[in-house]
This record gives structure tokens, sequence and C-alpha cells, in this order.
């Protein structure tokens, strides 16, 4: 222990030097305006000043100054959003938007939808790094009337970097529990093909028992550009060995997990007559392998593997009146596992959108048709309008019903130790869930000031939790009868950057308030997770400059869940930007305070971290 913690104070001790030597120089600072982000909230994209949704994202600028290592941490700072971590550093996190559950998020990346159906636990097994990522954008409420099953509570899409070019950086982080992050990524091109790729390495020896991880991630793009329209290929591996101490069970310390996740698309956008007409196909590969106790694998030890297969047509033309989309869905999953048994289902989709916009007033309607095993053909439809008050005001209505289907750990999990220790079943008759959804909203945005308020209500029957009576030792999975979750949310943004003389920079303010309420079908019901939401989440951001044109990030969360735990964890990055690199310090739970996500897996205390980042384009 003291040899890795002296270690840690050289390799730290040289980037400190370095990071206050570099300090002499001067960054050129980016300029970023609001009004110009085009967004893909629904089927065809638009001005984010033209969206009639609730729609926030994390521009590159902020994922820049986050004092964060991993798109986990990185979503922790937006209001709505509930990121509850097992492991940390990305080995493992759920994430849900306005007090849904963690199976109730659409995740996507460039579109494709990489949601996992064994469990939702690994939604954020990501084959792609940080450093790829050009921008998240995260629409709250209700999007499957756009994007199918699971876009319940919202949907966060991941859009990676395409720029053009020739380039290379490398990355290297240091921190204490014999932490290291090593980074390469780069893009070259030639004629009319773009190629872009990254490899990273992460590792760390854990912040207590069983809390070691050991991480590999590594992607390529490739983008064929031709006559205005262009393929785009690429492949993702992720693979993670993890300690998982109490992760599952606050009576197992030595869980052990292992996974790796495959995802490889191709995406097409060809003009066709008046059309565009974007295919997508995609597959995602996903192995699990778990030990309730390393020490005795014999004990008990589960192997899944999943394969998603995916296809998609779209196609979308503009008149004078606006824009309309419409296509076919098909997506198969399949599991092969030995716990869960061997299964499959198939989903077929139909959907359309229209989108209307007329001077100082736009309109959205759309529907999406389903098609899953049994149950036939459901439809889905949603409609939400925006009018401009004045220039910088925006008022916005919607209405959308969505549904989730269950996971297949939901359907046939069966998990037994002891009497003693309890059980856990799966229940193969579940029904999907289905949601109203109703939101009114406000934007008011000038070039150095943004603000938003929204209310909103979503009426869910049929929601699934896992549960048991008090007495009971089993944890099976049900439907309950209704969950109605209703709240406000308000967020501001005040950017000083180009006023000279200014020490601060920029200070964001979001806060999100939660009121859910259930109807159980059975008395004396305890729940996993449908109960266990935020009723109020806080989050604070201050960027100011120090001497040096030091750019230093404070990131403040207050979290208080209607189960009465509470939080205010407070993290912080000094950067210093110039020429082809910069040098950081980060901090995160910089008051050390002793906090948990779950029940018996207590997060980190202050975790210190430092790091370089060269990069070249030619």
């Amino acid at each position: 222990m003291q040899q890795k913690f002296s270690s840690f104070k050289h390799v730290s001790s040289t980037l400190f030097l370095f990071f206050f030597f570099a300090c002499a120089l001067v960054p050129q600072e980016k300029v970023y305006n609001l009004n110009e982000i085009v967004v893909t909230a629904g089927r065809t994209t638009s001005k984010l000043s033209e969206t009639t949704r609730n729609i926030q994202i994390i521009k590159p600028e902020d994922i820049a100054a986050a004092p964060v290592n991993s798109v986990q941490d990185l979503l922790q700072y937006v209001t709505g959003v509930d990121i509850k971590q097992r492991g940390v550093e990305g080995v493992q996190a759920d994430v849900s938007i306005r007090g849904g559950t963690f199976e109730q998020t659409l995740i996507m990346i460039d579109g494709i939808k990489v949601s996992d159906p064994q469990t939702a636990h690994h939604n954020l097994n990501l084959p792609l790094s940080l450093d790829q990522i050009e921008r998240i954008e995260i629409v709250k409420g209700d999007g499957s009337s756009s994007f199918g099953p699971n876009a319940f509570g919202g949907v966060i899409n991941i859009i990676t970097k395409k720029e053009n070019g020739k380039s290379a950086a490398v990355q290297i982080t240091g921190g204490e529990h014999g932490f290291y992050d090593a980074e390469l990524s780069g893009s070259f091109g030639f004629s009319s093909m773009n190629n872009h790729f990254s490899f990273s390495k992460i590792k760390s020896d854990g912040y207590r028992h069983n809390t070691n991880f050991d991480e590999v991630n590594a992607s390529y793009r490739s983008s064929i550009l031709f006559d205005g329209q262009f393929v785009n290929f690429s492949f993702g591996y992720d693979d993670k060995e993890f300690g998982a101490n109490s992760f599952y069970s606050d009576k197992y310390p030595d869980q052990w997990e292992h996974t790796r996740t495959k995802l490889a698309s191709a995406v097409g956008e060809f003009n066709v007559a008046k059309l565009v007409v974007t295919p997508k196909f995609f597959w995602r590969r996903n192995d699990d392998e778990y030990f309730l106790n390393y020490l005795n694998p014999s004990f008990y030890r589960n192997v899944h593997q999943t394969n998603v297969y995916g296809a998609e047509v779209q196609a979308a033309f503009k008149t004078e009146i606006g824009t309309t989309a419409f296509g076919v869905e098909y997506k198969r999953d399949v599991i092969a596992s030995s716990n869960l048994g061997d299964h499959s289902r198939e989903q077929k989709g139909i959907f359309a959108e229209q989108k209307i916009g007329y001077k100082i007033f736009n309109a959205a309607m759309g529907f999406f048709a389903y098609n899953y095993a049994n149950i036939g053909w459901k439809f889905w439809p949603g409609v939400s309008f925006g009018y401009n008050l004045f220039p910088a005001a925006r008022i916005y209505a919607s209405y959308g019903k969505a549904f989730r289907l269950p996971s297949f750990t939901e359907l046939y999990y069966n998990y037994f130790v002891t009497p003693k220790n309890g059980t856990q079943k799966g229940n193969s008759n579940l029904q999907y869930e289905e949601s109203s959804n109703y939101e009114v909203g406000m934007h008011f945005v000038e070039e150095k000031f943004s603000a938003s308020f929204s209310l909103f209500k979503r009426n869910g029957n049929n929601s699934i939790d896992w549960g048991k009576a008090a007495t009971d030792s089993v944890w099976h999975s049900y439907n309950i009868v209704n969950v109605i979750t209703s709240g406000f949310e308000g967020n501001t943004e005040l950017n000083t950057a180009d006023i000279s003389l200014q020490m601060i920079k920029k200070i964001t303010i979001g806060y999100t308030y939660l009121n859910v309420v259930a109807s159980l079908n059975r008395e004396n019901f305890q729940s996993r997770y449908v109960l266990d939401h935020l009723r109020h989440q806080l989050v604070v951001g201050i960027s100011n400059e120090l001497f040096f044109n030091i750019i230093q990030t404070w990131m403040l969360r207050y979290e208080n869940r209607i189960t009465g735990d509470k939080n205010f964890l407070v993290d912080i990055q000094m950067k210093k930007s110039f020429a082809n690199f910069n040098v950081f310090l980060k901090a995160t739970n910089l008051f050390n305070k002793s906090y948990k996500d779950f029940t018996g897996v207590f997060l980190p205390g202050r975790w210190l971290f430092a790091g370089i980042k060269a990069s070249v384009q030619y």
C-alpha cells in the first residue's frame, strides 16, 4: 500500500509541476452558439431552437470541463437523470429518467439502439471512450412514438465525433487506488473515406476489498462520402473484469463479474428521387460471466450470452409545410444462458412522423405500431407543439404513449442460494408496461443566458418491479397496477466567458422534483426499484478562471431519495489547455463523504486524479 501511495505521489507531483509550468501559455477559447445545435429528438433532425420536446444537450465544452473519466459519471450532472452506481469509473451503473426504473431508458449510439435485452444493468456497457463523444442528447419523457419500445422514461442518444482530416491524440491519467487510464485515438482519411479509431486501457486496484477492475475499450468507425450521400461503418468492443463486492446481495462480498460487449453497425443515407432513404443494420453481442463467490467458483456461477440483430429503413422528404418520415424496423433478441435458459423473440415495427413549421409555430406528430410475441399489433401515438412568444422565448406542450417490453431476467431469472438468504424468481407471464405522458414547458434562450422550466406527468400501467411480501424471502417480478409520476424541472445557464475581467465564466443550475404514487395489487408489498427514486435533485456547475488562465470547474450535487438517503457531493477539475496539449487535476467527492446508491455498496471517498493529453492535427 505504501509503495502504491508513493508511486502515485511521484506521478501526481510530476504532473502537478508540469501543470503549472504550462500556465505561461494562453489557451484559445471556443465560442458555442446554442441556437445552431442540430438535434435528433425525433425521426428527423431539427434545430434545438425549433424543438417541441424537452431535450438537454451535453455539449463538447461540457464534456471537456467535467471532472469525470466516464460517460456514466458525466450523466450524473444532468437534472432529471438518476445514475445509481455499484461499480465506479463506468464499471456498472443503472440510469433512469424522471423517476422511472433503470429498465425504462432507451440508450442509443448515433441512433443505433444498444439497450440490453438480458438486463438494463448492461445498458451502459458502451464500446466507446469518453474522448470519442461529440455530444449527448437526452430526451426526457416518452419516446416510443418515435423510437419504439423501452423509450419509456426517456432516450439517451450518444453522438460520436465525425471530424474530417488527420489527427492523433494520447491521454494518460493516473490516480489513487492504483488507477490509470491510457488512451490512444486518431483519425485519417483518403479520397472520400474518413476513418476514426480509439483504444483505451483502464485499471484500478479498487478503493476497498474486491472493487478492483480492468477494462479494455476499442472502437473503429469509417465513413464513405459520395455526391452528398454517405455510408458509415462502425465496430466497438468493451471488455470489463471487476470485483463486485455486494453488488446483488450484501451477504456476499466476493462476487465477481466479467462482461464483453461488441457492437457493429452500418448506416447509410441516399437520395432516391425526392426521398432521403436511411437504412440501418446492427448487431450487438454481450457476454456476461458472474460468480457469487470467486473464491469458490463452483458455488454459484451464471453465464449469459445475448445477441441482438436489427435492421431499419427510413424514408423522408420535405415539402413547403415541413418534413415527413416513415419506415419499418425489425429486431431479434436471442439469449443462451445457464440460468435463464435459451430464448428468442422477434419485434416488428412501422413508424411515421410529420413535422410542421410555419414562422413562429412548430408541431410534430407521429406513431409507432409494434408487433411483439403474442400481443399482436399495438399503436403508440405522440404529438407535440411549440410556439415562439417572442424570439428568445418558446413554449411547448407534448402528449405521448409509451411502452416497454420485459427483460429476459424479469421473465426467466431463477436465483436460489439458501432459504435463509432468499431467492429471486422471474415471471414468464409478465405483460408489457405502458404509460400516458403529458408535459408543458418553456425555453428562454439569449446569447449569454438561457433558462427552461417544465411540468410533467406520467400515468403508468402494468409497471414491472421486483417485490415481495414483508415476511417472504422470495423476490418475484410483478406487474404493478398503476404508477403515477409527476414533477417539475428547471434549468438555467449564465455564460460570461466573453466578458473581460470576469472571474466567473459560467454558472449552471438545475433542479428536479418528483412525486411518485404507486397503487400496488398486493398488501405489505416491498418494492425494489419503482419506489426508490430521487425526490429532490439539485445540480450546480461553476466554471471560473484562476491565475495563468487555469480553468476551474466545480460540480455540486444534492440528491434526496424518497427512501430518506441524502447526498451532497462536490467534484472539481483544474485544467490548462494550449497549443497541442492540456493538463488537468481532478478530485471526485472532494469532501470525502460516505455514501451509497445501493444497500451495502459503499462508493469511494475522495479520489484524486492527474493527467495529460497531447493531440495534433495535420
